[in-house]
């Protein structure tokens, strides 16, 4: 399989997966980062819910982008010639 076939793939394969963990996560500590508990827990809802957040975006646009970027001269390779 070319490299930015197996990308698209794998991208479809996990997308659902990493954005319901995330999503869940994420709307689970929305409480506790709104309420005027402790400063510790709130500090924690928000550190780990921009965490999850970044990884996410990481995770699903930039380690696949850097990835194929690294490969380019592969992935030029496997482009048809058109003549």
């Amino acid at each position: 399989m070319a490299v930015r076939e197996a990308l698209l793939e794998a991208g479809k394969t996990r997308l659902r997966q990493i954005l319901m963990t995330a999503f869940a996560t994420i709307a689970a500590l929305i409480p506790l980062a709104l309420t005027a508990s402790t400063l510790i827990s709130k500090g924690l809802a928000i550190t780990v819910s921009g965490g999850l957040t970044s990884s996410t975006i990481l995770t699903l646009i930039l380690i696949p982008v850097i990835y194929e970027l690294f490969f380019y001269r592969q992935v030029k390779k496997e482009r048809p010639q058109h003549r």
